[in-house]
């Protein structure tokens, strides 16, 4: 992956400082010319760990998604924004259908059930992981759930969220790239009963214990969570309460999806909250909940993350999200950006209509991390 020129000329600013200083030379009593003089003591150079995601929200593979599957093939689906996706060091989404052939389907009721071939659609944008906590992975029942562990493993595709022991549903899963290890974790937080192995307490004291023991493991923790409600710009009060907890418990990211159209930017203490990032595959009408965005977060040692919203369509009939042409992408970042302004947070409106926002990132302390135990 090639990082983005603004951000490697930054960390080549932060090399170059780093070594301005040279260590004071001990005077040779024995004579006063240059060529006798100990050799500069340069200090070495800190290399900066650095790692690009890309983070979109819900991949729903049913309904009529699934139709343009079987008419068209899983590679119509991302053609306008694969290249995109597979630029990334990690690419993740939000999974919102399990995949197999088994248990209660009822699209036209929302219990979804996408067909194992669905898998291609992930496979062909490159994703790395997904999350599988939400209200709709179980809509199938178990059988379902452990059928789309099984083939997400067989594809190299990795999760969060549900594991074969719902007792272990919130392991963190852990990733390698750019020199840094990086934690997944995800859950449901829902104010209506639904299926999910792994829902926030409500008190959030098993978010707050789960968390702090992964932050111990990794580099960089990031969390997601389905939550809010649906077709709400605004966080609710409890979205905000959640996603600050994390972040004090140790998170480093937090990824938010479920209402199906775009929440606000936001950081607190360092840490870059995404609090809805929209629909990215899905069939619904034609309004806000077709319009998203692909988020580009880019994260640097000593620097932080620099993100990049870029708006994006869902188009019909084939439910494909595209990159938004130049009117329509100006409303869908105007529109980001007063929600997050709302929040508190600012900003910048690019020419290329996107929206971009520095964040300073959460410090850690110095030394290895733990290495990861058995019970994660």
């Amino acid at each position: 992956m090639s990082i983005r020129p603004s951000f490697a000329a930054l960390a080549l600013v932060g090399l170059l400082t780093l070594g301005c200083e040279r260590p004071a030379l001990q005077s040779d009593c024995s004579t006063t010319d240059p060529a006798h003089s100990a050799p500069e003591q340069r200090e070495q150079p800190q290399i900066l760990r650095r790692v690009h995601l890309v983070a979109v929200g819900d991949v729903m593979l049913d309904r009529g998604v699934g139709s343009t599957l079987r008419s068209r093939g899983c590679e119509s689906i991302l053609s306008g924004v694969r290249d995109r996706l597979n630029a990334a060091d990690i690419t993740f989404c939000n999974l919102e259908s399990p995949l197999s052939t088994r248990g209660p389907r009822a699209p036209s009721d929302c219990v979804f059930r996408a067909e194992p071939r669905a898998v291609g659609v992930l496979k062909d944008g490159g994703f790395d992981i997904v999350s599988v906590a939400n209200n709709h992975m179980l809509n199938s029942g178990r059988r379902a759930l452990l059928d789309t562990l099984d083939i997400l493993d067989r594809n190299g595709i990795l999760y969060c969220g549900a594991r074969r022991a719902p007792k272990t549903a919130w392991w963190p899963t852990y990733l390698e790239a750019g020199g840094l290890k990086i934690g997944f974790m995800a859950y449901t937080d829902l104010s209506f009963g639904h299926g999910s192995d792994n829902k926030v307490a409500p008190d959030l004291s098993n978010l707050v214990q789960a968390v702090k023991a992964a932050d111990n493991k990794c580099d960089l923790l990031v969390v997601s969570f389905h939550w809010g409600e649906e077709y709400f710009r605004d966080p609710t009060q409890r979205q905000r309460r959640v996603a600050r907890v994390a972040v004090d418990a140790g998170a480093d990211l937090i990824l938010g999806h479920h209402p199906h159209v775009l929440e606000g930017l936001a950081a607190y203490k360092g840490v870059p909250i995404l609090y809805s990032m929209g629909n990215f595959v899905f069939d619904q009408k034609a309004g806000e909940h077709m319009e998203s965005a692909l988020f580009d977060l880019e994260y640097v040692e000593l620097w932080g993350w620099d993100i990049t919203a870029t708006p994006v369509v869902i188009t019909r009939p084939g439910f494909s999200p595209q990159f938004a042409p130049s009117e329509r992408a100006a409303k869908i970042s105007q529109r980001l950006f007063e929600i997050s302004a709302k929040l508190g947070t600012f900003p910048t409106l690019g020419q290329d209509n996107t929206i971009r926002l520095h964040v300073s990132g959460r410090p850690k302390p110095a030394g290895d991390i733990q290495q990861r135990s058995d019970t994660l």
